[in-house]
């Protein structure tokens, strides 16, 4: 009898919500739906799959802006060398300056400053972070956003107001391309040389060299061969389209464009071309989960009332909000239908509709996380039914993954786009484009003639990616490695550093970078951690009497990389469900080294540890000399 009541008393139990919720949204269906989806895009080459734009492929770099430089060698010493004229770059160097470090030059390999902005002008560029959040120092200069996402047009004006306000023009190399750096132990210099065979000595390197500015190429057989115009989307030739940013490329009128790549850049350009083109191919491996982003510009009434540090707070509370430090704002977090979905306050929001307290049951947020991702991608996947006419091309441009398994697109023209009648997507079912002929791009056993093709294919920034092949540089250190043959060598491969920003072998020098710091959806806001912790180590460094040299102690090193191997386990499960890019080493996820991730705690507690060391005073965890 007692185990006759025992089942009755199974009946009679509340079912579990997350369960029932699960059932309703057919969770098992859709994650085999995602498996079978991310099964058919997997490749033994992995990485190799991509081309890199070296040799005969050199010219896909080129500068269509503005002719190369010649100018006479230059021979210089300095304090602080920073490599790149970027925001990293630019943060850098306006922190030096609100230090009283004014001896310091920029090495910039582009005609003008911008890194990523000034490279990546083609039709349609824009930031997917709210201009409040991204333009660097706009209390400093002044300036309120008229775009809520800015364009590439006003990141540029913002950039060149940075650089009138600090004076950089004058502390900048421009069209300058750094090859070799190299640490002399005494000297107590790192010795740089240049294309322009330029040698540069300084105390310090700050190594801003940026992630999306070096474009790759998919390896596709007949690029070399291929007769007819083509260009990477970050090197925009308006000699052959005509136009600028905002379009009105009046030379495309009569021609067939193929676009290869439906990425963040390949989702801004495709309405552009559309708009102009005679004809339009989408060349498509995977869709991009696309979202609507609210347009509705600055007030310049509600910013002018802000107290000062608005934007610094604005920052903080963005982060703290995503990461869900802070769940009770009603606020909207990013003007995105995507991101603010997935904030902390919207988990916690759910758990309560469905009865789950978080408090009592920390164990059930994961779950409830992925509920709500479940039903994000199902919304995103109706807005695509809902706005593609052709429902066998809606059928084909819908995400099968998680939000964040690919970087997320936030666009209001794109789907629309593929309503117009010389608009043409070209779905290779997850196997890419086959190879190029003379004159046409041929796609599931068929070719298909163009004009133009254009490559939005990324760049040089894959989870794991090599230092040399990413920036040019043959960085060599205090024992004779390389930088690349530093963290090969370590256990397991992969960075060492501590905090993401020193090295060891590698004194005085300075990196700004994602590998093991802390990180965001607003990339800036890692860059203003990072250069507000640099500068005032480097102006510590240059007032203390007898300190010259700093680097991390081995035993630094190993405790901070124990830190960031913590957070492995979880991010290899979520990036081994996910369809192949370059946040997962194309499908190869189990290939990235252990310690090559961020810091598990988020961008908010990473700044508290910085802010605290720099306070503590003694530089715990360096060798000083």
């Amino acid at each position: 009898m007692g185990s006759f009541f025992s089942i009755l008393s199974l009946f009679a139990r509340a079912p579990d919500p997350l369960q029932v919720e699960a059932q309703i949204l057919r969770t098992d269906a859709l994650a085999a739906k995602y498996q079978e989806e991310r099964a058919k895009r997997l490749r033994t080459d992995g990485v190799a799959q991509f081309q890199e734009t070296e040799g005969i492929y050199r010219p896909f770099q080129d500068d269509p802006w503005a002719p190369p430089l010649q100018r006479e060698p230059i021979e210089c010493e300095t304090t602080v060398l920073i490599v790149g004229g970027g925001y990293g770059g630019l943060v850098t160097a306006v922190n030096l300056c609100k230090q009283g470090v004014e001896d310091f030059w920029i090495i910039e390999k582009g005609a003008d400053f911008g890194g990523t902005w000034y490279w990546n002008q083609y039709p349609g560029v824009t930031c997917d972070v709210e201009s409040t959040l991204y333009l660097p120092f706009l209390e400093e200069t002044g300036y309120i956003p008229q775009e809520r996402f800015a364009s590439g047009p006003e990141i540029r004006g913002q950039v060149a107001r940075i650089v009138a306000k600090w004076k950089l023009a004058a502390k900048t190399h421009l069209q300058t391309e750094i090859t070799a750096m190299r640490w002399d132990e005494c000297r107590g210099q790192w010795l740089t040389r240049t294309t322009h065979d330029d040698h540069f000595s300084s105390r310090f390197v700050v190594l801003a060299t940026g992630t999306l500015h070096k474009p790759k190429l998919p390896g596709l057989r007949g690029i070399e061969g291929f007769q007819r115009d083509h260009f990477h989307s970050g090197r925009w030739n308006y000699a052959v389209t005509g136009g600028d940013t905002t379009g009105k490329m009046t030379q495309l009128a009569s021609k067939t464009v193929g676009i290869i790549g439906t990425g963040a850049s390949g989702v801004q350009l495709v309405p552009k071309l559309a708009q102009d083109a005679k004809k339009l191919y989408v060349f498509q491996r995977t869709p991009s989960s696309v979202a609507v982003r609210h347009t509705r510009p600055p007030d310049p009434a509600v910013i002018a009332a802000l107290p000062p540090g608005w934007q610094r707070a604005q920052m903080n509370r963005f982060a703290e909000i995503l990461q869900g430090t802070v769940v009770d704002e009603d606020v909207e977090c990013s003007g995105t239908e995507g991101l603010d979905a997935l904030t902390m306050r919207e988990i916690h929001a759910e758990a309560a509709r469905l009865g789950v307290d978080l408090q009592t049951h920390p164990n059930k947020l994961g779950e409830v996380y992925q509920l709500v991702d479940f039903r994000l991608m199902e919304n995103l996947r109706t807005l695509v039914a809902e706005t593609v006419q052709d429902q066998a091309t809606a059928e084909k441009l819908k995400p099968w993954y998680a939000f964040m398994c690919k970087r997320p697109a936030f666009n209001n023209e794109y789907l629309a786009a593929f309503n117009r009648p010389n608009v043409e997507l070209v779905d290779t079912n997850g196997q890419g484009v086959s190879h190029l002929t003379a004159t046409g791009v041929v796609a599931n056993g068929r070719e298909y003639p163009v004009d133009l093709l254009v490559y939005s294919t990324g760049f040089e920034f894959e989870v794991g990616s090599n230092f040399h092949r990413r920036t040019g540089i043959h960085l060599v250190g205090a024992k004779g490695q390389t930088l690349d043959e530093k963290w090969a060598s370590n256990p397991g491969g992969g960075p060492s550093t501590l905090f993401g920003i020193h090295i060891r072998d590698f004194p005085n020098l300075f990196t700004i970078d994602p590998a093991q710091a802390g990180v965001t959806a607003n990339q800036l806001h890692n860059i203003y951690i990072a250069a507000e912790h640099i500068a005032p180590v480097v102006r510590t460094c240059l007032q203390t009497p007898g300190l010259s040299i700093i680097e991390p102690t081995e035993e630094a090193e190993e405790e901070w990389g124990k830190q960031i191997e913590a957070g492995r386990e979880m991010r290899l499960a979520f990036a081994q469900k996910c369809p192949p890019g370059y946040y997962n080493k194309e499908g190869k996820p189990e290939e990235i080294p252990a310690r090559w991730g961020v810091y598990p705690p988020g961008i908010v507690a990473w700044e508290k540890v910085l802010r605290e060391w720099r306070e503590e005073g003694t530089m715990k965890g360096m060798e000083r000399r």
